[in-house]
């Protein structure tokens, strides 16, 4: 009885289900890997619309606070403020106007700059007494009224997700010295 030698290499079958097996692999971490970019990429631009915001209403509370007096509050519309600041001992004239999808700021007679896009909202106006007051603020006596202003972002993303900023504004003088008259 002889025993035959099997010299063969890998049959037809098995490199057919190795190369199946590498193909299938292949695949789900192609997958994976588009799956991790797009949820990156959804991120990056979700951390920019929201530092976007932050930037953007912190800017306006830094500058109202720093309103002087009850005559310094120019226009008060709800998608427009404009009010005279002290900024290092220089006086501004400070405009923040949310028109379309857009924030805009402008200082002065200077370029009106875009603070940030894809944004709806509104500036709201309050008393001493924490009465909403109706806008448009067209008297010197409902402008120099307002002891507390309130502006609504609402950030939009792509996928419509929406993130909202709400931030309230005391001018200094009216906090500490009891909200004037």
């Amino acid at each position: 009885m002889t025993i035959k030698k099997n010299n063969s290499g890998y049959t037809l079958i098995e490199l057919i289900v190795s190369t199946v097996l590498i193909g299938i692999v292949a695949s789900l971490l192609v997958y994976i890997m588009t799956a991790i970019m797009g949820v990156l990429g959804d991120n990056r631009v979700r951390k920019q619309l929201l530092m976007d915001g932050y930037n953007a209403t912190s800017k306006f509370v830094r500058e109202f606070e720093l309103v002087d007096n009850e005559s310094d509050l120019l226009l008060g519309y709800s998608n427009q403020i404009q009010f005279i600041t002290n900024i290092d001992g220089a006086y501004y004239t400070i405009t923040y106007l949310i028109s379309g999808t857009d924030l805009y700021r402008t200082v002065g007679s200077g370029s009106t700059v875009l603070l940030s896009t894809n944004v709806s909202g509104q500036f709201e106006y309050y008393t001493k007494n924490h009465s909403s007051i109706s806008t448009p603020l067209t008297t010197s006596a409902q402008l120099r009224s307002v002891r507390r202003v309130r502006l609504s972002l609402n950030m939009i993303s792509g996928g419509g997700t929406v993130y909202v900023y709400n931030v309230d504004a005391f001018p200094e003088n009216y906090r500490y010295s009891g909200g004037g008259s």
